[in-house]
């Protein structure tokens, strides 16, 4: 099942409903958004979504989404959805007005207890790790919930000054001696259908509370650009919600600016919250969630935050730029079958080889890996598991005059009916291998790791051909010219194609709760130092 975008836009607007909503109300705000059709076609629509069990009627009131409605919006129409995050920063941006009192939040329920979860916020604000210095705290019993001020609450600020920034990016800053040196690792808004600061919140790749006690760690914060010619009227804002860690022209902490452009790096909102995380303690974190009024939120005693104007000296690369140079590095050739070839690493503790070796015969043996060979080395009490990358694919492909171009990174969803991908993030839109954001993401069952990636019409039938010399598993599927594939969109003359990811064998392991510390396309070596899993 994959819904058209007026289905779609209808559960988004029930979703953001707290009460059932009536068919003349949903074709108002369809007609705000660019979908002008009368009430009669609004509830032929919602009669589909009830037939779905995406939709429930109560009574003469309306609608309401369903669960099963709300997981389908998570899911549908990958290509729609990739916007998404950066629609959301601007709506809010344009609705939040700080100085008249109407701010956004971030929400989270965090299962701990009311004194802790107070102990950890004042801990952070303490030291200035915050967007400015309001946050809602209210005790629920066996969890809280918990309200942080969204940096886009500064956006507003700067486009009620007449300023528009341009929403770039998301990511970590690591800091060294209580000050930001460099973005660790970014994703950029436009190219991802996931929260950027949330998935690095997920996948636990932060470390506030570092810098709070020995002053290096990793922080959430988000990056902007604005003209140069606005400077003055942001110097003028800069400290009215105190979020600003960096500022500068032509590269702000390894990030280009470009030209005649300011970058703005803020805190992200969610950084107290990343705090519980790190300590082990489970969150429901909803971002940019809903607008308040300030007085509503309870005041902490806020550190003061030195801003840094130093440019930095090194450029932070993209995915798809270390792909496109370890393609030049795989030498494997498909009639000597041997050469070079680029490995993932995933290390896990020496107690659990055993369990790990049998899991990733399971693995390759339903065809969950690129080709069926993989390493292992024994170094004191761990095991470092190397499974193929799929740019190893690449570049086999480029080596027999085949250029393939990737795309995406992302969950696929597979069943017997239909394959379609859930969550994406572009590769020339992050710094991370996007399957190192998705790793907890997947079952290895329903939901697997996957990479898109388009091929010119011309040369389908001679990469078919080659596929078949190499015998190897990693393609799962090639689309004809022109038509999507899986949910996502192809330019003119294109082939969409998936690749299995190179990582799904350590995913498994992961999923039977075998700790894996992963890094993708991490190693250069010989495929005759692999092993087949059947020797094993």
């Amino acid at each position: 099942m994959d819904l058209d975008r007026k289905l779609i836009e209808i559960l988004d607007i029930l979703s953001k409903s707290k009460e059932p909503v009536g068919a003349k109300i949903i074709a108002k705000e369809l007609s705000k958004r660019g979908y002008k059709i009368g009430e009669r076609a609004v509830r032929y629509h919602l009669k589909l979504l009830d037939s779905m069990g995406l939709t429930k009627k109560v009574g003469y009131s309306g609608r309401i989404i369903t669960e099963k409605g709300l997981e389908e919006l998570e899911k549908a129409n990958i290509s729609y959805r990739l916007g998404n995050i950066y629609s959301n920063i601007l709506e809010k941006s344009l609705l939040s007005d700080y100085k008249s009192g109407n701010v956004v939040v971030n929400t989270s329920v965090v299962y701990t207890e009311y004194d802790n979860a107070v102990e950890v916020i004042k801990k952070i604000y303490s030291k200035g790790l915050s967007v400015g210095d309001r946050a809602g705290i209210i005790d629920k019993g066996n969890f809280v919930e918990i309200y942080t001020l969204c940096s886009l609450n500064f956006d507003g600020l700067m486009i009620r000054e007449g300023i528009f920034p341009q929403h770039i990016c998301g990511g970590i800053v690591k800091y060294e001696d209580h000050k930001p040196v460099e973005f660790k690792e970014i994703i950029k808004y436009k190219h991802t259908s996931v929260d950027p600061l949330l998935a690095f919140i997920e996948r636990k790749r932060t470390d506030v509370l570092g810098i709070v006690e020995n002053g290096e760690g990793y922080l959430p914060a988000n990056f902007r650009t604005i003209g140069v010619e606005y400077e003055e009227r942001f110097k003028r804002v800069a400290n009215d919600i105190d979020c600003i860690i960096a500022y500068g022209t032509e590269n702000v902490l390894g990030l280009d600016v470009g030209e005649d452009k300011i970058g703005i790096v803020m805190i992200g909102g969610l950084a107290p919250i990343a705090a519980f995380i790190e300590l082990g303690i489970v969150a429901e974190i909803n971002p940019m969630a809903s607008l308040v009024r300030i007085k509503s939120l309870h005041k902490f005693n806020k550190g003061k935050v030195e801003i840094t104007t130093k440019k930095a000296k090194f450029r932070k690369k993209t995915a798809l730029s270390k792909m496109i140079n370890l393609m030049a590095k795989v030498s494997y050739d498909i009639y000597e079958r041997d050469g070079d070839v680029i490995v993932n690493v995933g290390c896990i503790n020496k107690e659990y080889l055993d369990d790990a070796l049998e899991l990733l015969k399971e693995a390759y043996k339903k065809g969950l890996g690129i080709g069926d060979r993989l390493g292992y080395e024994i170094e004191g009490d761990k095991v470092k598991i190397k499974t193929i990358c799929a740019v190893t694919l690449d570049g086999i492909f480029i080596n027999n005059g085949i250029p393939t171009i990737p795309r995406y990174g992302g969950v696929l969803e597979v069943n017997e009916e239909e394959e379609r991908f859930i969550d994406i993030i572009a590769y020339e839109g992050t710094s991370l291998d996007p399957h190192e954001i998705f790793f907890n993401k997947v079952d290895c069952e329903k939901t697997i790791l996957a990479g898109f990636r388009e091929i010119h019409r011309v040369v389908r039938e001679n990469l078919e051909d080659l596929i078949k010399e190499l015998n190897w598993s990693g393609i799962k599927t090639i689309g004809d010219p022109n038509n999507e594939l899986a949910g996502i969109s192809v330019n003119k003359d294109m082939c969409g194609v998936i690749t299995i990811g190179g990582n799904n064998p350590l995913a498994l392991l992961n999923e039977n709760e075998i700790e894996v510390e992963l890094k993708a396309m991490h190693e250069v070596v010989k495929y005759s130092e692999l092993i087949s899993y059947k020797d094993i």
